[in-house]
């Protein structure tokens, strides 16, 4: 059983910036719908994103943790990572701004909105340690 789970990439930084974005997301996800909120477009919109990011993350630490990077090599992983860290971080900084900039009477949204602007600043982080990780030279595999 343990050689079929790679728990290396869950003990990395990247791995952990990850799964504390997770956290953030769903915390923000859960506070946005346990309230009634006015605005449905801004909130609606909010919500679609720090749900869809947090399938999005879970199905790559899933792909990750029963080792396909190692399997499929003709995927750039960490530029898939990448961009998967960059598109994240428009959608989920713009849908913070948007809820933080309509929930300024509900504390509950206004928690929403820290948790949305928190998570992607980690993305910014996992944004720099992907880009630093793609610019340095990796080992050459050995031949199949």
């Amino acid at each position: 059983m343990m050689g079929l789970l790679f728990l290396d990439y869950l003990l990395s930084k990247q791995g952990i910036l990850k799964i504390v974005q997770l956290v953030f997301l769903l915390v923000a996800f859960a506070c946005v719908r346990s309230t009634w909120f006015n605005s449905f477009y801004a909130y609606g919109f909010y919500e679609g994103v720090t749900l869809g990011y947090s399938i999005t993350i879970v199905l790559y630490l899933f792909l990750t943790v029963f080792g396909l990077p190692k399997r499929i090599s003709f995927v750039n992983w960490l530029i898939a990572e990448l961009v998967l860290d960059t598109l994240g971080f428009i959608f989920i900084s713009t849908g913070s701004i948007v809820a933080a900039l309509k929930s300024y009477a509900d504390p509950i949204l206004v928690a929403a909105s820290v948790c949305g602007l928190l998570a992607s600043y980690l993305l910014v982080g996992s944004m720099m340690l992907s880009f630093v990780a793609a610019h340095r030279p990796q080992p050459a595999d050995p031949p199949v």
